[in-house]
């Protein structure tokens, strides 16, 4: 470049650069939609590069390069597919490891989101006390700004109109502002709460603000202090997992509990630990009297098994819980679940007699509130196990009968009527998708808008 700021062909028109060379501002300012329509007129008239452009050589040359410089479309590493519409994120559903991009068909065909729940042991960097009231003031703060948050995204959201279609809602960041209150929860914690719970909103949005049919959804204390896969971390110390998480303004090491019981949630950890898995969010919440902490994590599929064929039909039954044929319509297994009906007998013989002796008397809190609060909590962990127990047994008699697909009938429920069938369901298909196997909904059982169950005559009537 000429001395004085002027251009470095001596046959160039002397004009200044619109930079000033002497500080580097002007490499992350270069006006790269300016040069290109400078250089198209100017260099028509026969001048030079730089100085149809009004920049310096050296500005000149790094503006080109800003121009030619274009992002690479993604390109999934397994089967190719390319996207162009690039931004600050990933598009919905693709996933990035490592270097490598996987679209969302791939990424589900490799992984599983599950999730892990194990019980704290013990805190390593400080005493019970010192660890419950820190969660204690992180449980709080998130039930605070969960409300919050909530509530700010309804209020600053559209309001139904004349409009044939509800409008799409509205960009709002409220990350900036939930730092400035809630100053006590860690900051990656909060950019988590916020995604979190729009998400929820979200969900519940064409009720609320279109169909007016729903009230926002609260959140009670204590809710769950989560936090997302760059702020923790877990390793193995004496045979037993070890947690790093940040809690309020430092980092504490919690070691989980292990052993026999919990060898499901040590596989999936060891995966995790290993690599082997993707990391997600970790959520810390209380579980009666034990702190509990949840792993999200994609989990490798295991690996396809050959030489199956056919397909397993169960179907429930007035007389038993569960009866598997096979395709010649023959009855080849049948679970009966006796215990299910006579916890659900007792259950509700026992709230009854609660319900008769709650009387004025005894009110507000009677003095078998605590008592009847622990049945119930029983009685829906015994639920709970029973689904996710009658589920495996299925998918593993059909991997040991090598069936190749699971047609799964409910329509009679005349068995016990009050079973959670919908979450058994569930729990089978999720195993049949661990497993490998193809999952059939052969049932004509809906769900109307209140959760009571109808048969399609019915819904068609």
């Amino acid at each position: 470049m000429a001395a004085g700021g002027h251009f470095g062909p001596p046959n160039s028109t002397s004009l200044p650069c619109l930079f000033a060379c002497n500080t580097r501002r002007h490499l992350d300012e270069a006006p790269v939609v300016e040069v290109k329509v400078r250089v198209r007129t100017r260099a028509a008239l026969g001048f030079g590069a730089g100085a149809a452009s009004g920049l310096c050589v050296d500005c000149f040359k790094m503006s080109v390069a800003k121009l030619n410089t274009r992002p690479e479309p993604l390109m999934c590493r397994r089967c190719g597919a390319s996207r162009n519409d690039l931004g600050k994120r990933l598009p919905r559903g693709w996933k990035r490891q490592s270097e490598s991009v996987y679209c969302a068909t791939c990424w589900n065909s490799l992984y599983l989101l599950r999730a892990v729940a194990l019980p704290v042991a013990s805190p390593l960097d400080c005493g019970w006390k010192e660890l419950r009231a820190t969660l204690h003031q992180m449980w709080a703060a998130t039930t605070q700004a969960s409300n919050w948050l909530m509530t700010e995204f309804y209020a600053r959201d559209v309001r139904r109109g004349n409009e044939a279609q509800m409008p799409a809602m509205p960009n709002v960041y409220l990350y900036p502002e939930a730092r400035e209150r809630f100053p006590v929860l860690p900051p990656r914690a909060i950019a988590a709460l916020v995604q979190k719970v729009k998400r929820t909103y979200r969900a519940k949005r064409y009720d609320t603000i279109w169909r007016c049919a729903a009230s926002l959804p609260t959140y009670r204390y204590p809710s769950a202090f989560s936090t997302p896969s760059q702020a923790w971390s877990i390793h193995e110390e004496g045979m037993a997992p070890v947690v790093s998480v940040r809690i309020g303004n430092r980092d504490i090491r919690l070691r989980l509990k292990s052993g026999a019981r919990y060898r499901r949630q040590l596989d999936s950890v060891s995966k995790i630990i290993a690599g082997e898995a993707v990391r997600g969010e970790l959520s810390i919440y209380q579980r009666t009297e034990n702190i509990m902490c949840k792993f999200v994590a994609w989990l490798p599929r295991p690996g396809a098994q050959e030489h199956r064929s056919g397909v397993l039909t169960v179907r429930t039954s007035t007389h038993a819980l569960i009866v598997a044929f096979n395709a010649r319509d023959e009855r080849i297994w049948t679970y009966n679940g006796d215990q299910i009906r006579r916890w659900h007998a007792e259950h509700w013989a026992q709230l009854q007699r609660w319900a008769e002796d709650t009387k004025a008397e005894h009110r507000p809190v009677p003095p078998f509130a605590g008592r009847r609060t622990n049945s119930v909590r029983k009685y829906h962990h015994r639920m709970e196990t029973a689904c996710h127990t009658i589920a495996s047994l299925i998918v593993n008699y059909a991997i040991r009968r090598k069936f190749a697909a699971v047609r799964y009938d409910d329509s009679d429920r005349t068995y016990c009527e009050q079973f959670p069938w919908s979450e058994l369901k569930l729990r089978v298909a999720q195993k049949c998708d661990a497993a490998g196997l193809t999952f059939e909904d052969a049932s004509n059982v809906l769900m109307n808008s209140g959760g009571d169950t109808f048969s399609d005559s019915c819904a068609t009537g």
